[in-house]
């Protein structure tokens, strides 16, 4: 049985606390904690809704515990710490990350400063907690195809949401730095090493150095610049400016491994702003995911591009 406590520790004590914990505990493979104010609390597993009533038990919607707005101004504030001035960069970003990698993110009312920018919430009308599992072995199929001898390929795994990117990253950090390779994880939203007062609480290898929360250029400098990387990991290449920094990083040198959303090998391929990363031959191998087999290992599909 997971261990949530990480999590509830952030709901307040009495009904919400105690019916999540235990429809948790009947819930196999949980994805996501969905607390929406004053509408029914959900668990997602399997990409499907399931709704949790008073007692723990799986039930419809209209017998699920409703969340109350203000148990989820009370879950957003102690998300914050109870100090959302200190939480302005994650806010402006709309997700917090917490210990062990679970990243919570949250709607509402946008507050905006005299620069037309995000500072802050009010009125937080759902808050999303996705449930980061570490599953040690999960790039392992895949590794022969990206450490060959004493060269590193460069990867882009792609998926759509929810179906292990980040996981599988996680997981080739830690072949990779273990097996004696330098690797650098330019990690922005806090998900990949999952650190803790500056210790991963995740298994990202013996030789792995890691950025949190500097946008991926930034980050990616860094690591170029002070710890001479032979590979570079970030998840998410979503902006323009992310496609140029792994551009830098190839072009320092470094291989690169990083993930996009995306239903297919060509729709990657098409969209406009991913297209100087083909038409420069930035990575040697596509990895599709596409979900688990039985057995629970990762269904994918690998392109080999060089």
């Amino acid at each position: 049985m997971e261990n949530f406590d990480g999590i509830l520790k952030f709901m307040p004590s009495g009904a919400l606390r105690q019916s999540l914990a235990r429809g948790l505990e009947s819930v196999s493979g949980a994805e996501e904690i969905r607390l929406r104010a004053e509408r029914p609390l959900s668990v997602f597993a399997d990409g499907k809704p399931l709704y949790i009533g008073r007692e723990g038990g799986i039930c419809p919607p209209r017998e699920a515990l409703t969340v109350s707005r203000q148990a989820v101004s009370a879950v957003f504030k102690s998300l914050c710490e109870n100090s959302v001035y200190a939480y302005t960069d994650e806010i402006r970003r709309g997700f917090v990350t917490i210990r062990g990698g679970h990243r919570a993110g949250f709607t509402g009312r946008a507050i905006r400063g005299r620069d037309g920018r995000i500072e802050s919430f009010r009125d937080i009308s759902s808050i999303n907690i996705r449930i980061s599992r570490e599953i040690v072995g999960a790039a392992a199929p895949f590794i022969g195809g990206i450490v060959q001898g004493d060269r590193i390929k460069s990867a882009l795994v792609i998926s759509p949401p929810g179906l292990g990117k980040t996981t599988l990253l996680r997981d080739a950090a830690r072949l990779i730095s273990n097996a004696g390779f330098k690797v650098g994880i330019s990690d922005d939203r806090g998900e990949i090493a999952a650190m803790f007062k500056g210790v991963p609480t995740n298994d990202v290898g013996a030789n792995t150095d890691v950025v949190e929360y500097a946008p991926k250029g930034e980050g990616t400098e860094i690591l170029l610049r002070t710890m001479s990387p032979h590979v570079i990991i970030t998840d998410e290449i979503v902006t323009e400016s992310e496609v140029y920094a792994v551009l830098c990083a190839k072009g320092s040198g470094a291989a690169v491994i990083a993930s996009a959303h995306g239903a297919s090998f060509d729709d990657i391929s098409r969209r406009p702003h991913m297209r100087p990363l083909f038409e420069n031959r930035v990575f040697d191998l596509l990895i599709l995911l596409r979900g688990r087999n039985g057995d629970g290992r990762i269904d994918a599909e690998t392109r080999r591009l060089t």
